[in-house]
C-alpha cells in the first residue's frame, strides 16, 4: 500500500482548484448529504485555522469525535488532517488513485489532503467535520460540501488578485462557500460589513453575531485582543450547535494553541513568532503588541511569500521609530520574495534595516518578532525540532 508521504510528495508543486468540476463525483449523494449537515466550514481572511483548532479543542474536551482539516503545515504534512483519536489515513489513497485514474486527472496537494480528510470522516461516523477553506470559499475545494454551518472569522485584503479587490467582493467569495447555510457565524468584522450580510444575503437560515454574542455573556468586546476573540468565536460555534451544553463547562476546557499562529516562545526577553502574512494580519498583532508592552524597542524579523502587498504592510513599520527591520536573508523558507524587492522599497522610504539569518533571530537578545508567512514560521519550527 502507498505511504501517504510519499503519495503527497510528488504533488508539492501541483496546487490550486484545479479540479473542481469532478471533485463532487468523488462522493455519493448520500455522503455529500452527511458532509453538508456535519461540517463546521471556516472562512475568512484571518484567523481561520487558530478558530479551527480551538472549536476542534472544544469538541474534544466534550468527547465528540470529529476531523479537523486546515492548511497550510508548518511542517508535516499530518498538521493538516487531526481527529480525536489516531487515524489509518494510508487506506484513504486507494480511492484516491482510482478516482484520478478514472477522470484522467492529477489531484493537486490541497485537494487530495482534502478529500482523504473527508472520506475518513465519513468512513468512521464521526460526529462533526472541521474544514478550512483554502483561497476564499466560492470556488474553493471545500465547496463542494456545501455545508449547512460556516464561520466567517474576518474579512480583509488578501490574495486580490482571486477574489477582488474590494472588501465587499472578498466578502461574497468567502460567504458563498455555500449557497444554503442553516447557520451563519459572523466573527470579528466591523459594523457596515454587518449590516450588509444583514441586508444583502439570503443564502442563510439564521445568523449568530460575536459581538452579540459577547454582550449576552457581559464581555466587553474592545477589551479583547485578536487570539481572544478567535477563542470566543469558537465558543459561540460550539455553544450554539451544542445546545445542551453548560456555557461554564465549555470555558473549563483547557485549549491547546494552533502551532505557529501565534506564539511568545520567550518572556524574557519577549519573543514572538507569527504567522499573519496580510496587512490585516499583521496591523493587529502590531496593535495587540503595543496595546500590551508600548512603544517597547523592538526587533521585527520580516519574510514574506511572493505575491504579498509587501508595500502596504511595511507603511505598518515605516513611520514608527521603536520597530528596527531585519529582512530573512533570501531562500530560506518556500516561495520566499527575494530581499531586494523589499529593500526597493524601504529605501525609497527612507527606513534602514539589516539582513538575518533565523540563527540570529533565534539568538537576539533584545525585544523581537518573527513574521510575514505561515511558510517562513514552519521553517523556524522546523530547525528548532
Amino acid at each position: 500500500m502507498t505511504n501517504l508521504k510519499n503519495y503527497l510528495e510528488v504533488k508539492v508543486n501541483n496546487r490550486g482548484n484545479k479540479n473542481l468540476n469532478y471533485l463532487s463525483s468523488f462522493f455519493s449523494e448520500t455522503e455529500l448529504s452527511i458532509l453538508s449537515d456535519k461540517t463546521i466550514s471556516i472562512v475568512g481572511t484571518n484567523g481561520k485555522s487558530s478558530t479551527a483548532n480551538n472549536i476542534s479543542m472544544l469538541l474534544k474536551g466534550l468527547d465528540k469525535s470529529y476531523i479537523s482539516f486546515t492548511s497550510p503545515h508548518l511542517f508535516d504534512y499530518k498538521e493538516r488532517i487531526t481527529a480525536h483519536k489516531d487515524l489509518n489515513l494510508n487506506q484513504y489513497i486507494q480511492y484516491l488513485e482510482k478516482f484520478e485514474l478514472e477522470n484522467n486527472i492529477i489531484l493537486g496537494y490541497f485537494e487530495s489532503t482534502f478529500l482523504i480528510a473527508a472520506k475518513a470522516f465519513l468512513h468512521n461516523d464521526l460526529d462533526y467535520f472541521i474544514c478550512e477553506a483554502g483561497i476564499g470559499g466560492k470556488y474553493d475545494t471545500t465547496s463542494i460540501i456545501q455545508s449547512k454551518n460556516v464561520v466567517l472569522t474576518s474579512i480583509g485584503l488578501d490574495h486580490t488578485d482571486i477574489l477582488g479587490h474590494k472588501i465587499t467582493d472578498i466578502l461574497d467569495q468567502k460567504i458563498y462557500v455555500s449557497n444554503d447555510i442553516k447557520t451563519l457565524f459572523v466573527g470579528i468584522l466591523n459594523e457596515e460589513l454587518i449590516e450588509i450580510i444583514k441586508s444583502d444575503y439570503i443564502n442563510y437560515s439564521q445568523s449568530i453575531y460575536l459581538n452579540e454574542y459577547l454582550k449576552s455573556k457581559n464581555i466587553l468586546f474592545s477589551n479583547l485582543i485578536f487570539k481572544d476573540l478567535n477563542y470566543y468565536l469558537s465558543l459561540m460555534v460550539v455553544d450554539s450547535l451544542l445546545q445542551d451544553i453548560k456555557y461554564s463547562d465549555l470555558t473549563n476546557i483547557k485549549i491547546q494553541e494552533a502551532i505557529g499562529r501565534f506564539e511568545i516562545v520567550s518572556d524574557f526577553p519577549v519573543k514572538i513568532i507569527d504567522g499573519a502574512h496580510n496587512y490585516e494580519g499583521v496591523e493587529i498583532l502590531l496593535r495587540d503588541f503595543e496595546n500590551k508592552y508600548g512603544t517597547l524597542i523592538t526587533d521585527i524579523f520580516l519574510g514574506f511569500k511572493k505575491g504579498k502587498d509587501i508595500n502596504k504592510i511595511l507603511n505598518l513599520f515605516i513611520k514608527k521609530t521603536n520597530y528596527n527591520l531585519h529582512l530573512i536573508e533570501d531562500n530560506t523558507f518556500f516561495g520566499q520574495e527575494i530581499t531586494k524587492e523589499i529593500e526597493y522599497l524601504l529605501d525609497k522610504n527612507g527606513k534602514s534595516y539589516k539582513i538575518a539569518s533565523l540563527e540570529q533571530f533565534k539568538k537576539n537578545k533584545n525585544p523581537s518578532i518573527l513574521l510575514g508567512s505561515l511558510y517562513l514560521i514552519g521553517e523556524y519550527k522546523k530547525r528548532e525540532l
